[in-house]
């Protein structure tokens, strides 16, 4: 993708996740099960971008499984994103995925976008100096 490099990879039988940053955000692009194997690689993934202070997008295209383990560590990460005044925003998920989110309502507080372009534009902007 233009405009962005990597910065890690992570690779387990069944996992697969990628961060790649450019200027407006941290992309974590997830491919896989997210379950209790998956878990702690994912969460700390998403710590690692939430700590940095930059905003946070999740494309979960790929992502084949999401269980409460998964679902507790986007919910902290979002937390953790609110209390360093940074955001997290979900990306493409797959209906078997997102039917998990809209049950457990995690839909209503962590936003939800279909592509990678509508959740870069609904970035707050952030002037840095």
């Amino acid at each position: 993708m233009a405009g962005y490099h990597r910065m890690g990879r992570e690779v387990t039988m069944d996992f697969d996740i990628n961060l790649m940053r450019d200027d407006r955000c941290t992309l974590v692009r997830v491919h896989g099960d997210i379950d209790v194997v998956s878990r702690t690689r994912f969460e700390e993934a998403l710590f690692e971008v939430v700590d940095s202070g930059e905003p946070l997008v999740v494309d979960m295209r790929e992502v084949t499984f999401c269980d409460s383990t998964g679902l507790n560590a986007i919910v902290a990460a979002n937390r953790r994103a609110g209390e360093r005044g940074t955001s997290v925003a979900l990306v493409a998920l797959p209906p078997r995925v997102q039917r998990v989110f809209r049950i457990t309502g995690i839909d209503k507080f962590i936003p939800i976008y279909d592509t990678l372009r509508e959740a870069i534009v609904a970035l707050p902007t952030t002037t840095r100096p």
